[in-house]
């Protein structure tokens, strides 16, 4: 990770670095152990949550995610359930602002959820269940 931050700070860049471990992104065990340095303090953690990921109960999220969020901030840049569902999502989305924690839902895609998550059935934004779940939620909070 510090070779990715030195790379992109050695353009110039100032941005937020979005920062993911290993399982694409679902175990952040041991991001705070090899917690890169930036000169702009500007990283965060990037986890990717699915109902068929390893780390998808409070469990783990109280366990891996909480300390990391307790100490940077942390983006849940992939959201989402292969059933089109919102079960998960409804616990996930609490959870994370409990912990003052940022989320994206995934995929803007049209496909059946059977090969992944998607929000929409159509590009007009005809909303799946698990779309409308995430919409409800984010609705919710004002």
């Amino acid at each position: 990770m510090q070779t990715l931050v030195n790379a992109a700070r050695g353009t110039g860049a100032q941005n937020v670095i979005l920062l993911g471990e290993v399982a694409y992104s679902n175990d952040l065990g041991q991001w705070l152990t090899y917690r890169p340095t930036d000169s702009t303090g500007n990283l965060a953690a990037a986890v990717h949550v699915y109902n068929f990921n390893t780390c998808r109960a409070a469990s783990c999220w109280d366990s891996t995610l909480a300390p990391v969020a307790a100490q940077v901030p942390l983006v849940a840049g992939e959201i989402g359930e292969n059933t089109c569902g919102h079960g998960l999502i409804d616990q996930f989305t609490a959870w994370l602002d409990a912990h003052h924690s940022s989320y994206l839902g995934w995929t803007w895609n049209t496909r059946d959820c059977s090969s992944g998550p998607s929000l929409i059935t159509a590009y007009d934004g005809t909303a799946t269940a698990y779309g409308a779940g995430l919409r409800d939620h984010l609705l919710s909070l004002g």
